[in-house]
């Protein structure tokens, strides 16, 4: 169980944990400026200019002129906005901010016995193929931050979350569902409330993608005009901005089935989030072959990028429709001939790679 200071109260809107009862957020704004010839670390690629409509639309959030020059001035700007956050402290690289230094100030954070709930918000280069924060003396990676959360007795039961602003960041998304599997997190809030890790990761670009400087802060950071609350506008399979990138990024405490946080779970027991991504790649696709009607249904390539594209390119009335060789996106689970598959087909693929959301535990023999 959550083995926090102090009690804490979940909301029951969309089974999403209430800041607002749980105590004031704080934010480490960490930046890292760091400069090297070594391949495993990778910039962000240059920005563009803002036009003039994003800097009107930051204005009307609130966020003054004098900010729009850089990420980590629209960031604070952002945060201060914020009534939820308590405070916003800023580690601000000058090209010798070590891994030590960061770590020792996470560890002060998440042993304020006075926060309820924290926010990492990362902006630098990120390392090759992980993700992970770069420094003068090393890396970061999720899991050393979610060791600093476990071994914390207080802060462990409350809400952490993690912002990443780097190359490959996305990679954090994909960590942080296997390290849930690991701790027993299933694919629902109930689980992460009982288990008392709550944690959410937002990332500014796929597991494969470099993302831009400012394009982030800009488009998929905000604050709402009327409360100034800051959200990311995210998704799992991303959100595309303009110059090319998806966002990623998912809300660990949210409840996905179909009771309130306070009431039972109804999903599957043993459910993994490994189980749930899959089920987001399973896609019915519906064609011709030899002038006949065929359907195929298609565990498709774990692969962000390339399963973002072909909902984009199949959207609406030609969903899952006359795109080539289905197989190029995937591996075939089960084919027929007809305009759509028989409900039983449907039946046998739910079992097999669907979470049960609406789970009903089977009842007591009678004696």
């Amino acid at each position: 169980m959550a083995t926090g200071g102090s009690s804490l109260t979940w909301s029951t809107y969309n089974g999403k944990y209430d800041y607002g009862a749980s105590g004031k957020r704080e934010v480490l704004l960490i930046t890292s400026n760091l400069t090297t010839q070594n391949d495993d670390v990778v910039q962000r690629r240059p920005g563009g200019e803002l036009k003039d409509d994003e800097r009107q639309r930051m204005e009307h959030q609130g966020v003054p002129r004098d900010c729009h020059h850089k990420d980590l001035a629209i960031m604070k700007a952002r945060f201060g906005l914020d009534k939820e956050i308590s405070s916003t402290e800023v580690l601000r690289d000058d090209g010798s901010l070590t891994h030590e230094q960061v770590t020792k100030k996470i560890t002060q954070l998440l042993n304020d016995t006075e926060t309820g709930g924290v926010m990492l918000h990362y902006i630098g280069p990120g390392k090759k193929g992980t993700g992970d924060w770069c420094f003068s003396d090393g890396f970061i990676s999720f899991r050393d931050i979610m060791h600093l959360y476990l071994q914390n007795a207080y802060f462990k039961g409350r809400v952490l979350t993690i912002v990443s602003d780097c190359s490959y960041s996305g990679c954090w998304v994909k960590e942080a569902m296997s390290f849930l599997d690991e701790h027993g997190v299933g694919p629902c809030g109930h689980t992460a409330k009982e288990k008392g890790i709550l944690v959410k990761v937002y990332a500014s670009c796929l597991a494969n993608e470099i993302p831009a400087e400012l394009a982030f802060s800009t488009r998929c950071a905000k604050n709402d005009k009327n409360t100034g609350t800051i959200s990311y506008n995210i998704k799992l399979r991303g959100e595309k901005i303009h110059d090319g990138q998806y966002t990623s990024g998912l809300d660990f405490t949210e409840v996905l089935c179909k009771s309130k946080i306070n009431e039972p779970c109804t999903m599957t027991p043993g459910s993994t989030w490994r189980q749930w991504s899959t089920a987001k790649r399973v896609i019915e696709f519906t064609g011709t072959e030899n002038d006949q009607p065929v359907w195929h249904y298609v565990l498709l390539v774990d692969d962000e990028e390339t399963i973002t594209k072909l909902y984009d390119e199949t959207t609406g009335e030609n969903y899952g429709k006359n795109i080539g060789n289905v197989s190029d996106y995937g591996r075939i689970l089960r084919t027929g001939w007809g305009q759509q598959s028989p409900d039983e087909e449907l039946t046998r693929i739910k079992e097999q790679y669907y979470v049960n959301y609406n789970y009903q535990p089977p009842s007591e023999a009678a004696d």
